[in-house]
């Protein structure tokens, strides 16, 4: 595994502390023993006192961190290995403790011993920074992903083995990306449980289980999405050029090999109520990935740090459920006006934006992020910078072909029969309608109808509903203005073939 490569010139230099972050416990012994070849190793856990490491078993009354420390520094500890786990826990609240392991951290520094401390989380006392080094055990990559899948296809828990299809594991692999060993053996006992094999249709568990992750961290929303591409009427532009990213991140391995960027997403501006938010969604769909939804204006708490804190565990989180669509809606609301004042709140958005800035930049994760925004002049132009984002398109009123696709879509998704209904007569009624004006339009129209006892929709009734939906002149207006300013920065649009 790749943390023993990582943490071994630390050993063999004998750096006195090395703390592995991990839930994975066994992976993290599975470490430590390899890097200790043969070593001695001391073991203690905040559940079990001293036990001995290969079978766990009780091995001394030391049940407390400051007594297992005071012994083991009675001892000669040169070569060995001392393990402390659930370190943050034990040390957190136990001055005793941390003044016990800088003393043995201090011993074992003139030797060749080593102190392990493993924990999930990381917390380190400030008297002991200078004495430790922090590793995090690393996510599975694609290759370690595709050999789980294929051990446990050939080791499956009841012993009855099964042929698994290189291209089902090709398809399983993205979506397992982000999880962790645990999680994924998991899921893979839970999709054998189901059906006696694992499949590509057990992609839908590993989705469900990112959502679990999503929601016990309570910073990220994970919208539950039906809408497809073909659920978005015109946009031919969007879409189309949504369709080549789409198969990008299906084959990302390849695509990287052969020397393809990672898409890392676009922004989407325009009139609202024309289809900028159901693009997102459609988007994922798509993509085949989940959705995770940032509202940045949420993010801001009452004490100082607690905003960029929340911002930092919002994009780790999409970086650990990742392959992932994150959709950042109405982002002009959280940094239009960036640097106009020295308010707090204005230095605190400032801090959030240069933290958001940095991170299109520089991560690595394939979070594919959609920004969504009403007037993208008024969003700072350090964001639009090429090498945020891969494009920006806005969104007009729809023209009159798009009209018709729109109400074709609204028609049918709501089991309506097309073909009794003059589309063109109707898109022509329509000029200055927005997507959203247009859905208002026929579900008004299926309620006349259902309430009038008629067999069925009907022309007649969308043009009455036409007459009480006309869109204000306000509307139109601004979105003219909107149009021209959009052209004249460059911005493609979103419509077109």
């Amino acid at each position: 595994m790749g943390i023993q490569k990582e943490m071994r010139p630390y050993v063999e230099s004998h750096y006195p502390i090395l703390y592995l972050v991990t839930f994975e416990k066994e992976l993290a012994d599975r470490a430590i023993h390899d890097l200790a070849n043969g070593r001695k190793i001391f073991e203690w856990d905040m559940a079990r006192g001293c036990v001995d490491f290969d079978n766990k078993a009780p091995l001394t009354p030391y049940m407390d961190l400051p007594a297992a420390l005071e012994n083991w520094l009675a001892q000669d500890l040169d070569y060995h290995f001392l393990v402390i786990g659930n370190a943050d826990l034990a040390l957190r609240n136990s001055p005793q403790a941390v003044a016990r392991l800088e003393a043995l951290a201090r011993k074992v520094g003139t030797g060749a011993a080593t102190v392990f401390l493993v924990s999930s989380q990381l917390y380190v006392p400030p008297e002991l920074e200078m004495l430790i080094t922090v590793f995090d055990q690393p996510k599975p990559g694609g290759a370690d992903i595709a050999r789980i899948i294929r051990e446990h296809a050939a080791s499956e828990p009841e012993g009855h083995g099964y042929d698994i299809d290189p291209e089902v594991i090709d398809k399983l692999v993205p979506a397992f990306r982000g999880l962790r060993e645990y999680e994924i053996i998991r899921l893979l006992n839970r999709g054998y449980q189901q059906d006696g094999r694992v499949g590509e249709d057990d992609v839908e568990l590993v989705i469900q289980q990112k959502r679990q992750i999503v929601k016990k961290r309570g910073i990220l929303e994970m919208p539950s999405v039906v809408e497809g591409i073909d659920d978005i009427g015109g946009l031919a532009q969007l879409k189309a050029w949504l369709e080549r990213k789409a198969k990008i991140m299906a084959d990302l391995a390849r695509a990287r090999e052969f020397g393809v960027e990672t898409p890392k997403g676009a922004v989407i501006v325009g009139m609202p109520g024309c289809g900028k938010s159901l693009t997102a969604k459609a988007a994922s769909v798509r993509f085949g990935l989940p959705l995770l939804r940032l509202d940045i204006g949420a993010l801001m708490g009452r004490y100082v740090g607690d905003s960029e804190a929340n911002m930092r565990r919002a994009l780790e989180l999409a970086g650990d459920v990742s392959p992932c669509v994150l959709w950042v809606d109405e982002i002009e609301k959280a940094f239009a006006g960036i640097g106009g004042g020295a308010s707090s709140s204005s230095e605190i958005t400032s801090r959030l934006f240069g933290y958001f800035l940095t991170w299109m930049q520089e991560k690595t994760d394939p979070v594919f992020v959609l920004a969504t925004a009403n007037d993208v002049s008024a969003l700072p132009p350090e964001l639009l910078r090429k090498g945020r984002f891969d494009e920006i398109f806005y969104v007009d009123l729809p023209d009159e072909k798009e009209r018709a696709a729109i109400l074709d879509v609204h028609l049918r998704k709501r089991a309506q029969d097309t073909a009794r209904i003059d589309a063109r007569e109707l898109a022509s009624r329509t000029k200055g309608f927005s997507g959203a004006d247009l859905e208002c339009v026929v579900k008004d129209a299926i309620e006349e109808a259902f309430l009038n006892d008629k067999s069925g929709m009907s022309t007649e009734f969308l043009l009455r509903s036409i007459q009480g939906n006309t869109p204000q002149t306000a509307t139109v207006e601004r979105a003219a203005d909107l149009r021209k300013k959009f052209e004249s920065m460059g911005i493609k649009r979103a419509s077109g073939e």
